[in-house]
């Protein structure tokens, strides 16, 4: 990429690449020499996704476990509830999760603006690992992780 490509990147503000960036401008580049980026694939939650907001605000960065495949049941504290990457009809979730028989409950967290779970075919879906948070960009006012306007859907 040249820096002419590079600049009008930069200048689009409806570029991925800038809004990326623009989540991530406070973050200081040297906590991410900690990272243990062998472990696993990362995965960028959406600049939109908020089923798990405030938890997991938008632009977070998470790295996923690939050989946790299976949704754990149980009773779980808020903060120690599994997070799993889940894949519907070409779509991922970021999500908690819990199976009843042939249905897979998608959950979003409690004070998230998304609907509060969504039901689908467990043999449809397909779970892509568990979740584990690296980097969460702040909740501030007027940013892409911060307080979503409007209510649950």
């Amino acid at each position: 990429m040249d820096k002419r490509e590079l600049t009008t990147i930069f200048q689009d503000p409806t570029s991925a690449t800038r809004r990326l960036l623009s989540a991530w401008s406070d973050i200081p580049l040297l906590l991410m020499l900690d990272v243990d980026w062998d472990r696993g694939p990362l995965v960028l939650v959406g600049l939109s996704d908020r089923m798990m907001w405030p938890l997991i605000p938008p632009g977070s960065l998470l790295q996923l476990d690939q050989k946790v495949r299976t949704v754990e049941n149980g009773a779980w504290p808020e903060f120690e509830r599994p997070i799993y990457l889940i894949e519907f009809k070409g779509r991922f979730y970021c999500c908690h999760a819990q199976r009843r028989g042939d249905t897979l409950r998608l959950i979003s967290h409690a004070e998230s603006p998304s609907p509060p779970a969504i039901s689908v075919p467990f043999r449809e879906a397909k779970v892509r690992g568990q979740l584990t948070p690296i980097f969460r960009p702040l909740a501030t006012r007027g940013t892409s992780a911060g307080r979503p306007s409007g209510k649950r859907k």
